[in-house]
């Protein structure tokens, strides 16, 4: 793909979205960018960068009669396909594409393995990343987790091991992209209102695996209805995980508390299944795909046996804290939809006193109000959907719960509340956008604040 010379507009100027930017520059191309927010609504150094990469920039509108002289659209994950100038590429003929599909065009290495799922991506995609890097000695860990996968390509060769967090909305904006390894976790109600409908979701998040070929493989989890459905659909070679053995001719699984595989007509033992360090069924069900995921590069059971017994988890994900007086502080911030949040309050035995609400995705929350009800001593509400959830609450008669302002004075009268031998956990089941810039801004806060209970 030769971009010199070419023009490029690049829509939301975002970390993606720069990074596409910048990319596209060296390539020689002439960069328009367009961001929906206002010049002043950016960080110093983001106007500055965008300023580096860009030969002219678009705050707040664009005009239409730019789609005339561009002949490529690199669209951010966070930008709806529905915005008025994507739609008018598409019909004007320009190629729409994403970031994701930009860096696949110029990666030297077909050995990519590409994660996707409603919850799971991130603690599956840096499990992968540690089991491969092991037995590998160039492994690059990219893409929705934080660095972007265009930054990387530059960079690598054609032995490199790429493994990519992607989320459905960049899915949406493949074309060409091929994993050798495409897998989905599981798949239940999330961004709906981007997608619209779960159909439209399902349908996003199926495209990981429409490139792939009889050199490929699919992963699978045979213990979700929706991804189960869909292993007719699959192509290339398919790998079922599951907590249950079955008829499947490769497939991770559980027997007698033991985990085993069974890949290319040999089954062989991994370890028990309570040797696997991070606590919860979630992960349990995370440490399986991360297995099938790696066996397609010959990766060995002492191998994926040491990375299980010693991975400790990662940031914002039923992340342990501190503990104070006997009270032990969990931050899942990245708990950013009920299913997540579920799992993390299901991932403990002890009492919970719970935070919860953000950001509306368009939700529902009455199953969310029934597990508060069985599991949860009190639940404090913050955000754009505390009465939402609340009014899910006051249905069943769940009283225990209270309305705050902020996330400090949720900390703060949680402590108050909790006793030795409690839980606090942070696992709002909403996005973070009403309060913060993003999921990991609030956890960062929550531990700060925690802490600040030890001064």
């Amino acid at each position: 793909m030769d971009l010199k010379g070419k023009s490029v507009l690049v829509v939301g100027l975002g970390k993606s979205g720069l990074a596409s930017a910048n990319f596209l520059k060296k390539q020689g191309a002439f960069v328009i960018g367009f961001d929906e927010k206002a010049e002043d609504q950016f960080k110093k150094e983001d106007r500055n960068c965008a300023e580096e990469s860009c030969d002219e920039i678009y705050y707040c509108e664009i005009p239409d009669e730019v789609i005339d002289k561009v002949q490529l659209v690199v669209v951010s994950p966070g930008v709806p396909l529905s915005k008025r100038i994507v739609v008018l590429a598409h019909k004007k003929g320009v190629e729409v594409i994403g970031e994701i599909e930009l860096a696949y065009r110029f990666c030297k290495s077909k050995n990519i393995v590409a994660i996707t799922g409603t919850n799971g991506k991130t603690t599956t995609t840096t499990l992968v990343g540690e089991i491969l890097k092991k037995q590998h000695k160039d492994v690059v860990v990219c893409g929705n987790i934080g660095l972007p996968f265009i930054d990387t390509v530059e960079t690598s060769s054609e032995n490199t091991i790429f493994v990519l967090e992607i989320s459905s909305f960049q899915l949406e904006t493949i074309k060409y992209f091929k994993p050798m390894v495409g897998c989905i976790l599981n798949i239940t109600p999330d961004h709906l209102n981007r997608h619209m409908t779960m159909e439209n979701y399902i349908k996003a998040k199926m495209r990981i695996f429409e490139n792939i070929d009889e050199t490929g493989y699919t992963v699978l989890n045979f213990d979700n209805s929706v991804t189960r459905d869909s292993i007719g659909l699959a192509k290339g070679n398919v790998i079922v995980f599951s907590k249950n053995r079955n008829q499947f001719k490769n497939v991770v699984f559980i027997e007698e508390n033991k985990i085993y595989f069974t890949f290319e007509g040999k089954t062989q033992e991994v370890m028990r299944k309570d040797e696997i360090f991070i606590p919860g069924e979630h992960n349990l069900e995370n440490a399986l795909a991360a297995i099938a995921c790696t066996l397609p590069f010959g990766v060995t059971k002492d191998t994926i046996k040491y990375v299980l017994k010693n991975f400790k988890g990662v940031e914002h994900r039923i992340e342990f804290v501190t503990e104070i007086n006997g009270i032990k502080f969990y931050n899942d911030s990245k708990g950013t939809n009920t299913d997540a949040a579920e799992k993390a309050i299901n991932a403990f035995e002890s009492p919970i006193i719970l935070i919860a609400g953000g950001y509306d995705k368009g939700e529902s929350f009455e199953r969310f109000a029934g597990l508060i009800a069985k599991k949860v001593k009190k639940v404090f509400l913050l955000g754009q959907t505390k009465q939402k959830i609340a009014s899910e609450l006051e249905k069943i008669e769940y009283r225990n719960f209270e309305l705050v302002s902020s996330l400090k004075e949720a900390v703060e009268k949680s402590f108050k509340y909790a006793k030795s031998g409690d839980i606090v956990l942070l696992s709002p089941a909403c996005a973070s956008w009403d309060m913060f810039e993003n999921y990991e801004q609030r956890g960062k806060m929550f531990k700060e604040y925690v802490n600040e209970l030890l001064t």
